[in-house]
């Protein structure tokens, strides 16, 4: 064994480049750093002159090594690390390699418990990078004296260039898969990366017939924060509400951030009223976590809607769409609560039928408010809101169906129905002489995306008018919240005919100023939250300097929620162009 007058030193290192070869195809394949070393240690040891190869990573102390994971036919020897101490061998040899961060070697003797095993020489080898996150050491045994030497540790060092290089890869591939999974801002899950969770729990529920839950919730008034106090701000409001549900949630549960303010909770084997009591106590720490700004101390709220499979859906979309519709229903009732989704699905279900059967029966009708110059008292223009009529006659006002619709995806035909009929009034306010009065009409992402249904709604209209200059859409941010090409490709159709553009809650959301910049918009309509809050100073410059930006752009601004001549008055002083609200009188439905 011992014997090295008939060691063939050429052939050995043809065996190890070959060994070096199989290695490199077996690394390709993985990106696990522990996979990587092992995949090294099993083909050096196709060599017959080693013996034993060992891995260990993290905490490198010579003394206390133990191997993680270990290849060769003296894997026994290795087995026993624990109950035995280590040689002067290994100990040595160790010091060495760790200290000067390169490879050593050492030849076993004859007193040593590894000379026992048929060990005779070792080499450390060590890779990743020294007192790094990634760092390790390889251990190789071989059954002759002076192994390594008579080989040339060249050949084993081209296997740590290998490990390095390919332990880089592992790092950069993993920071990569992270930064793909995971929010910038609050370092929690992202869609995509909440997404995948969401999926591998409900094969995991399916397969084991197990209930899980989802909770999602969102900021309430959240626009505000970011228009009084900048998206700094704004920032530091959502950082501060993820750490603050993190403390809440289990160990086992997923944490993401759906978009915007709003984000979603996974609970794995949790059914509906564990979720629900998980969820309350979020909402409760939320509203009473303190939240410091650079200009004081906030607190903030957050809506809820849970759903829970299977009950409330038994695909992803179905439990989405149920939560989100308790969401919904959550700030619609008050905000700062929290909705099951069981509570209110029948509810919707109910509303939804409701719907179709007045779309069929024609029953989905306009009321119009008026809009005034503010500056001549002048009537400009109409603003149109979808109602439904009771088979009984009574009049339903839109808030009380609209989510509804949105839930079922019925919107695009509301609109529809809205759009022509607006039209219509159009067409008879031009015969009857009403020239210059502008209709505003609000249209969805729904019925844009609906390509077919605004092409044949064109045509109709098409038959009665070669131009609509007097129809103006309303679109928001938080429909069409996507690039700007994708919304002009949706929104052609009706620029093309004439149609004009409204910006509509100007102020409230994200990138409002770059829809000015890069769509024909011609009319800014303000966020209402910001009129009602008029009289606040920071609020009337922020109007002000709206006002200021429009009137540059030569854009319209028109103003809701004008309740008394104070507002109005207010505005006036300002330069608002137009206005609307109570004080000029309520959406009313025309007497045929």
């Amino acid at each position: 064994m011992e014997d090295k007058t008939n060691f063939d030193v050429v052939n050995e290192r043809y065996v190890l480049s070959q060994a070096l070869l199989k290695a490199m195809a077996s690394i390709a394949r993985n990106t696990e750093p522990e996979i990587v070393l092992q995949a090294i240690c099993d083909s050096i040891i196709t060599s017959q002159r080693i013996k034993l190869a060992w891995i260990a990573m993290g905490e490198l102390e010579p003394d206390a090594i133990s191997p993680e994971y270990c290849v060769g036919p003296a894997v026994k020897y290795a087995n026993d690390f624990s109950q035995q101490p280590r040689t002067a061998a290994e100990i040595r040899t160790l010091t060495s390699a760790l200290k000067s961060w390169n490879t050593s070697t050492y030849d076993i003797l004859e007193q040593e418990a590894a000379y026992a095993s048929g060990l005779r020489s070792v080499i450390s080898l060590p890779v990743g990078q020294k007192n790094g996150l990634l760092a390790g050491v390889i251990m190789l045994y071989s059954d002759m004296p002076a192994y390594f030497e008579l080989v040339g540790t060249s050949f084993f060092s081209a296997f740590i260039h290998l490990a390095n290089s390919s332990l880089e890869q592992c790092t950069l591939l993993n920071e990569l898969t992270h930064l793909a999974s995971h929010d910038l801002l609050t370092g929690i899950l992202n869609r995509r990366g909440i997404q995948e969770c969401m999926e591998r729990e409900l094969s995991r529920s399916i397969r084991k017939d197990q209930a899980f839950s989802i909770v999602l919730f969102d900021v309430d008034r959240f626009k505000l924060v970011n228009d009084l106090l900048g998206h700094k701000e704004g920032d530091s409001v959502l950082k501060a509400v993820a750490d603050a549900v993190e403390q809440i949630m289990r160990i086992e549960d997923y944490f993401g951030r759906w978009g915007g303010e709003e984000f979603i909770c996974v609970m794995p084997e949790s059914n509906h009223a564990n979720a629900m009591q998980i969820a309350e106590r979020m909402r409760q720490h939320i509203k009473s976590t303190q939240i410091q700004s650079a200009s004081s101390t906030l607190n903030v709220t957050a809506s809820f809607g849970v759903a829970s499979y299977p009950e409330d859906g038994k695909n992803i979309d179905k439990l989405i769409a149920s939560a989100d519709a308790a969401l919904y229903h959550a700030k619609r009732t008050g905000r700062n609560r929290v909705i099951s989704a069981n509570a209110i699905e029948q509810d919707i279900y109910t509303i939804g039928n409701e719907l179709n059967t007045a779309i069929r029966e024609n029953r989905i009708i306009p009321a119009y408010q008026k809009i005034i110059d503010l500056q001549t008292g002048q009537l400009v223009g109409e603003e149109t809101f979808a109602r439904l009529i009771t088979p009984g006659g009574n009049l339903i006002h839109a808030d009380q169906f609209i989510d509804a619709a949105h839930q079922l995806q019925l919107l695009h035909k509301v609109d529809r129905n809205i759009i022509l009929q607006t039209f219509a009034h159009c067409v008879a306010n031009l015969r009857a002489g009403n020239t210059g009065i502008n209709n505003f009409i609000n249209i969805s992402a729904d019925l844009l995306r609906h390509r077919e249904l605004v092409d044949e709604m064109l045509t109709t209209i098409m038959k009665h008018c070669h131009s609509c200059q007097g129809m103006v859409i309303k679109i928001t941010e938080r429909e069409l919240l996507t690039d700007i090409n994708a919304v002009m490709d949706l929104l052609s159709p009706f620029i093309d005919f004439g149609f004009k553009l409204a910006l509509d809650d100007f102020g409230s959301g994200y990138s409002s100023y770059k829809y000015l910049a890069d769509l024909p918009i011609h009319f800014i309509k303000i966020d209402g939250e910001l009129i009602k809050r008029i009289n606040e100073p920071k609020v009337h410059a922020i109007v002000k300097g709206i006002q200021d930006t429009a009137n540059r752009l030569e854009i319209t601004t028109l103003a809701e929620y004008i309740e008394n001549d104070t507002t109005e008055a207010i505005l006036k002083d300002i330069g608002i162009n137009w206005g609307q609200g109570y004080y000029y009188g309520k959406p009313e439905v025309l007497k045929h």
